[in-house]
């Protein structure tokens, strides 16, 4: 073997793999399904303790909010993590699959994490559903009208505690968000291997 074959294998077995994005993609996604979930776990407990007031705007509704916003963050961070941690040399498509793997991460530590909960506090849903149909209750609409928003709240309630539906609709949405910002902070934090 020559001197040339022996260094581009040498370059070949330094190139990072998939096994080198696991890093960045774990560590970031468990931070990010961390804080939603403690976000989600504050506004949901306001909202139980929330007098109700009638109005569309609830804890409940802002904390689906923030926590989308906050998540789709995750798959820059993972990005700019891996540009740090391993090689600043990263393909577009390589950031976009950083980002949807720590999506699908999130999604799966949220799940574990709503799931332990459900041990700690196993009416916290139907506490939840309760404080949601009181709310619906306050509004000024006709009561067919009500009674049709509160079933389909307490519906959206049970089905959000759901695994499968976290899993179904969490990981495509989730991944598809955190692929997109994964996408733009490569080409922010990454650069392309210059060709010989």
């Amino acid at each position: 073997m020559d001197t040339e074959q022996m260094s581009t294998g040498q370059l070949d077995s330094n190139k990072p793999g998939l096994s080198d994005f696991w890093q960045s993609v774990v560590i970031v996604g468990v931070i990010f399904s961390v804080v939603s979930f403690i976000i989600g776990l504050f506004l949901g407990y306001r909202q139980i303790a929330a007098e109700p007031t009638g109005s569309l705007i609830s804890p409940m509704m802002i904390s689906g909010v923030v926590i989308c916003l906050v998540t789709c963050v995750a798959g820059a961070v993972a990005v700019w993590h891996y540009t740090r941690e391993v090689t600043q040399y990263l393909k577009l498509g390589q950031g976009a699959l950083i980002g949807f793997l720590t999506g699908a991460v999130i999604v799966v530590v949220s799940v574990i994490l709503n799931e332990i909960w459900m041990l700690v506090d196993p009416d916290y849903t139907e506490k939840m559903i309760e404080a949601v149909i009181a709310n619906v209750e306050a509004m000024d609409m006709p009561q067919s009208a009500r009674d049709d928003m509160a079933d389909a709240m307490a519906e959206s309630v049970r089905s959000s505690q759901s695994i499968t539906q976290q899993l179904f609709w969490g990981i495509p949405i989730t991944g598809l968000l955190n692929l997109v910002t994964g996408m733009i902070a490569t080409a922010i934090f990454g650069k392309k291997e210059e060709t010989f």
